[in-house]
């Protein structure tokens, strides 16, 4: 399919181009400096191509030419990658062909050939596609190491301003979601993760295919639960005579029984609410009504469901526990819900499932009632059940203020979630415009005065941080103002003066003078008894300014500045110091005469 040769010597050629571009790719990967082989293997894939283009009947190359030339020389890479590829995994060796220097260098090499336009843009994401359908998933995870290396080059090759980043874009997508079907969601799932994450990391915010434009859920998250009770329970509950409304499920926890009782409808209604939630597109598409019976059922079981939340309020011990105890703290994640009878009680209960399943219910209320997102020629809801709607809302958030730990914060992060959905709904209903507003022209005028009238203009159009800034400008920075920050001397045209340190000593205040020896002397005369001085009250205890004098001390005496440590009271053990070495010296006794 690659090659499109309409007749026999074009064969001939291509089959030469095929193996002479194998040679070429061979004996470039060898290379260790990825230099030399990126070179190596441009001068021989040119000598190759010319001298095919010399036998032909014409000296030039159309364009149906070139994109076979190409596509022979794509091909020959992923011949020898596949090569290379086989030999690794027939080997003894439990290493990935990552690991094999041939592959990386290959790697580079098409990536180094796809930005010089030697070879398609898409060689690469088709390499890398190949190296893994030809190994292991946790083989596949090493090789994706080498994906996530090579950010910036990617970046580069899926430029929407080069040309071709649409067929570029879908052999990544095509290479990602291939792999992406191979991993499990249990095993693998960070490795999934990964790789959603580099997709977001390299296409641009506005490509389609991660927008989810016609709004779609995820139909294959099913939850089963007993739709029919089965063993013990099912005798138990023929031999009482119950029905499913006054039958109590017994529990687990042998202590919640009696305290918070569950009865077997509770539990249907409970778990049957999910197959709308993993739908909720199914409640407003035709051939429902107005009054249609599955929107009745999920707004009663809803209201059913929020009834028994009130009836077990968490108690004050339960309230009262320190935050670190609680398992919403922990940030534990449960992969899919336990549905037993017998464990329903519990999770009823239990802070962490009792907020997952009230978030599950605002998220799909919300979506209810936001006509915009609905799917086309979707069913229009009534005044009274938007109204039933909204109730539900107001009473799942009220009952998640109550869910300690922060309940009202998170709450309130919650509706800011909300909030932003509506902007991504705007954004993806005007069809993904760009983000980035361009500047406006005036903005960048030569005049001064031009761009600060443009800047009055746009204060309107612009955040309430940029105003409020705008309008403290105005406020606080007057002109008296303004000219108590410049110094007279610069008012004046001196500006040597201007930028002479200011004189900072102050008779009055020695302590905020610059220099060490008055400040030592301040010390000093604290220290003295007869000054009487209270240990609260002395600028050696003072931290700020003793910082300040340590590094006045440092940069003029460092013997000194060793002497200032806790033990002897920093700068007090310098002035002692100091005083003592100020002191003359005992004059020499005379010697005593020889007896």
């Amino acid at each position: 399919a690659l090659l499109r040769i309409p007749g026999r010597n074009c064969l001939i050629m291509s089959s030469n181009l095929l193996d002479a571009a194998k040679a070429a790719v061979k004996a470039a990967i060898v290379i260790p400096d990825q230099k030399s082989a990126s070179q190596t293997l441009e001068d021989s894939l040119s000598k190759a191509t010319n001298s095919l283009r010399s036998k032909g009947s014409k000296g030039e190359v159309s364009k149906e030419d070139k994109t076979e030339q190409d596509e022979t020389i794509a091909l020959a890479f992923r011949m020898v990658l596949e090569e290379l590829v086989v030999s690794s995994n027939q080997g003894d060796s439990m290493l990935g062909a990552i690991e094999d220097p041939r592959v990386v260098t290959l790697l580079d090499l098409s990536l180094k050939s796809a930005q010089s336009g030697l070879v398609p843009k898409q060689l690469p994401f088709m390499c890398f596609h190949e190296l893994f359908e030809g190994q292991t998933a946790q083989r596949c995870g090493d090789a994706f190491k080498y994906l996530e290396g090579r950010v910036d080059i990617l970046k580069d090759l899926l430029d929407e301003t080069k040309g071709d980043s649409k067929f570029v874009q879908a052999a990544l997508l095509r290479c990602c979601n291939t792999l992406m079907q191979r991993l499990s969601k249990s095993t693998d799932l960070l490795l999934c993760g990964r790789v959603l994450m580099f997709l977001s990391h390299v296409l641009p915010m506005s490509e389609k295919s991660g927008v989810n434009l016609k709004g779609e859920f995820n139909k294959s998250n099913v939850t089963e639960f007993d739709e029919e009770l089965q063993g013990e329970e099912a005798e138990r509950m023929a031999t009482e005579g119950a029905t499913e409304k006054t039958f109590k499920l017994r529990s687990t926890d042998e202590k919640l029984d009696g305290q918070m009782e569950v009865s077997y409808s509770l539990y249907k209604t409970f778990w049957g609410i999910q197959k709308f939630l993993h739908d909720p597109a199914c409640l407003i598409s035709p051939p429902a009504s107005s009054s249609s019976p599955a929107l009745e059922q999920l707004t009663t079981g809803m209201a059913l469901v929020l009834d028994s939340f009130g009836a077990y309020q968490l108690s004050d011990a339960e309230a009262s526990v320190p935050v670190a105890a609680h398992s919403a703290e922990r940030g534990v994640y449960f992969p899919g819900f336990l549905t037993s009878t017998r464990l329903i009680a519990l999770e009823l209960q239990d802070l962490v499932f009792r907020r997952q399943v009230l978030v599950q219910y605002v998220i799909v209320l919300h979506y209810l009632q936001d006509s915009k997102v609905h799917p086309p020629k979707s069913v229009e809801l009534s005044r009274r059940e938007r109204d039933d709607l909204a109730r539900l809302q107001e009473r799942c958030l009220k009952m998640l203020e109550g869910i300690p730990p922060n309940g009202p914060k998170f709450v309130a992060t919650l509706n800011k979630i909300l909030e932003r959905e509506n902007h991504w709904t705007d954004w993806k209903a005007r069809k993904c415009p760009e983000l980035l507003r361009p500047v406006p022209s005036e903005l960048w005028g030569a005049a001064g005065d031009k761009r600060r009238l443009a800047l009055d203009r746009a204060e309107d159009k612009t955040g309430p941080l940029e105003r409020a800034e705008n309008r403290w400008k105005r406020r606080f920075f007057t002109p008296a103002m303004r000219a108590s920050f410049v110094p007279a001397a610069l008012a004046a045209g001196d500006l040597l003066e201007a930028c002479s340190p200011r004189d900072r000593e102050d008779p009055a205040h020695p302590e905020r003078s610059t220099k060490i020896e008055t400040r030592l002397q301040v010390v000093r005369e604290e220290m003295d008894p007869e000054n009487a001085i209270e240990e609260e009250y002395r600028h050696n205890n003072n931290p700020c300014w003793l910082w300040t004098t340590l590094r006045l001390l440092a940069a003029t005496d460092i013997n000194s500045f060793n002497l200032a440590t806790p033990e002897g009271r920093y700068l007090e053990a310098v002035v002692a110091d100091l005083d003592k070495a100020a002191k003359p010296a005992d004059a020499p006794r005379p010697a005593a005469d020889d007896p």
